[in-house]
């Protein structure tokens, strides 16, 4: 991998010659031996980063209250519910558990399913072969 020195920008494919994409025909490549190219590189990765969290907390919150809106439809639940918590106040309790429920969620999405376009570019801004 040492020789493939330039990068598509659009789907992150590395080839050893400039030119159009390899992968996506996309039809410019970036020499990534470049300092600059390598800032928008990391740049990329974090607005993508920063997208993918963004969808992954909406879809969080969005099965989170799915959730507790069913649960609120079992028969028997609010009784339970005053059983078992006499001393919170009215709808404490879901609102705890939809947040538990969201952050576990968007979490395990970010770092189960959370994908670096520039999985070889690291910290130090510097290409992994």
């Amino acid at each position: 991998m040492a020789d493939k020195l330039w990068v598509c920008i659009d789907c992150g494919e590395r080839q050893p010659a400039e030119g159009p994409c390899i992968a996506c025909k996309h039809e410019m490549t970036l020499d990534t031996r470049d300092e600059q190219v390598r800032e928008l590189m990391r740049d990329v990765d974090e607005r993508l980063a920063r997208q993918r969290e963004g969808r992954f907390r909406f879809l969080g919150v969005l099965v989170a209250m799915t959730v507790v809106f069913i649960a609120w439809m079992i028969p028997g639940y609010w009784n339970a519910r005053g059983r078992i918590y006499p001393g919170l106040p009215m709808f404490a309790d879901q609102w705890i558990l939809m947040a538990l429920i969201g952050l576990g969620l968007s979490s395990l999405l970010t770092r189960y399913v959370g994908r670096k376009r520039f999985p070889y570019l690291d910290q130090n801004l510097t290409i992994r072969t």
